[in-house]
């Protein structure tokens, strides 16, 4: 089985939702179990693409063998329909086989195809055994094969027993047959010649299949070994990532820090200026300022925490946002709107909430004086699509490219952290979050979140820090 490419060569470029085929925002809830399902998938590849290449050549053998058989019971005058019998049964074999190859060789498929594979094998060998002197046939040692081959591709799981199961009731059902039915047995000589190839075959068939599964187990723990390497990478840049955030903070706070320390220097030194209030107000916004910094990178720097599904209205969750942020938008002289109905998503309220503050909070920043920020609500299809759109100032193209960066942001005070927190906190509960803007037009962003979770979800969706990477092009 030398002949077959090792897959190291696969580890550049293979992430963790590759290697386990299922999408990138489920591949952390399954680093659990992360061996059985890298398995299981290298398998079904690997025979997906083997059954493209060996079939022609593995029937042709197949054909050589059964026809050696086959003449041997001419060579024995066994009865003629018996021996058109047999050669019916594995002729309804080879059909079979090829039909079923036809429409289950994708690797999605492979376990259906070799189940049916399977099925139709048993009946060729016990078939053939009933037909040709039952329990004395040449065929008989063959009848195990199916079970042994089922158990060392399935493993020690609930399908190998049910396989096992009906190839032991087939052949209880043969020893029971009438021997009017199952006919005589072969001469001693023929006999032997015909167990012989038989055996031969059993033994050739067995040590084909463990070959191709030695390969599969060698691919698998090359695949194993490029998770753990993908992991100890995420590590390493989540590491580089909160030195970033803690160099970032003190840079931040820096200014806002000193503006306090100077304006209590002033106040101390004339307590009873006129000036005294409008310093301390002075202060409280600095301070205020401070906190909001602090929160972000506080979010920022953790990852995305635990997530319990419920049915979430957004209408209601969008109106508790307007009124928390209306005196924000009242100071600045923005007019809030929100329209329209949709169904419950499911969801985390609190964690919403959070994202539509962040994007929301940004238009009214980005409105001038006498704009309008209008959130609207619809029912996009099987998704809830909830458009926030601002007449504000616009963003550039070249910079609209650069949204969801971290630490880019085109205002002097912000850090560029709340539409990447809002980014992965809609990513994580299966959505997707997208900008369309014109200068000195607005800014549109649209949220687009699923009414119904995805197939395979969790009822409680763990952290996703793979999300939150993805969200900032990490």
């Amino acid at each position: 089985m030398g002949s077959h490419p090792a897959a190291g060569s696969e580890c550049a470029g293979t992430s963790l939702a590759d290697t386990l085929s299922v999408p990138p925002a489920l591949a952390p809830n399954l680093r659990g179990h992360a061996t059985e399902v890298a398995w299981r998938n290298q398998r079904d590849r690997f025979f997906a693409m083997e059954a493209k290449q060996t079939t022609g050549w593995m029937i042709g053998l197949g054909v050589v063998v059964q026809a050696l058989v086959i003449g041997i019971f001419v060579h024995a005058d066994y009865q003629a329909w018996r021996v058109c019998a047999l050669l019916g049964l594995y002729l309804a074999f080879v059909v079979a086989h090829r039909a079923i190859l036809g429409h289950f060789i994708n690797s999605a498929r492979v376990p259906t195809a070799f189940i049916l594979m399977n099925v139709a094998a048993q009946l060729l060998v016990v078939g053939s055994a009933a037909l040709t002197g039952g329990v004395h046939s040449p065929f008989v040692p063959g009848t195990a094969l199916p079970a042994i081959v089922s158990l060392l591709f399935f493993g020690p799981q609930a399908v190998s027993r049910w396989i096992a199961l009906g190839n032991a009731l087939l052949l209880i059902a043969m020893v029971f047959l009438p021997a009017e039915l199952v006919g005589p047995a072969l001469p001693s000589a023929h006999y032997a010649t015909a167990i012989v190839i038989a055996l031969a075959w059993n033994i050739f068939m067995l040590h084909m299949l463990v070959g191709k599964l030695t390969v599969v187990a060698s691919r698998t723990g090359e695949s194993m070994a490029c998770l753990r390497e993908e992991r100890l990478s995420d590590a390493e840049a989540q590491l580089r990532r909160l030195q970033s955030v803690g160099a970032k903070v003190a840079h931040e706070l820096k200014n806002p820090l000193a503006s306090i320390k100077g304006l209590c220097q002033l106040v101390a030194r004339t307590p009873e200026s006129a000036r005294t209030q409008e310093r301390l107000t002075v202060v409280h916004s600095e301070i205020a300022r401070m906190e909001n910094i602090l929160a972000e990178y506080l979010s920022f720097s953790r990852p995305l925490e635990d997530i319990v599904p419920e049915p979430v209205e957004l209408h209601k969750v969008a109106r508790d946002v307007l009124d928390v942020l209306d005196g924000r938008a009242q100071g600045a002289g923005v007019e809030l709107t929100l329209e329209g109905v949709a169904p419950a998503v499911p969801g985390d309220p609190r964690r919403l909430k959070e994202a539509l503050i962040n994007i929301i909070a940004n238009a009214i920043e980005a409105t001038p004086p006498g704009g309008k920020v209008a959130l609207e609500l619809r029912n996009g299809g099987g998704n809830v699509v909830l458009t926030v759109r601002d007449t504000g100032r616009g963003i550039a193209p070249e910079d609209l490219e650069k949204l969801g960066n971290p630490f880019f942001t085109t205002r002097t005070n912000g850090t560029g952290l709340g539409v990447v927190l809002a980014q992965g906190v809609i990513m994580q509960h299966g959505g997707s979050l997208g900008y369309v803007s014109s200068v000195g037009r607005g800014t549109t962003a649209t949220i687009t979140l699923p009414v119904k979770p995805a197939p395979g979800d969790r009822e409680s969706v763990p952290s996703l820090p793979a999300v939150a990477r993805a969200s900032v092009g990490a």
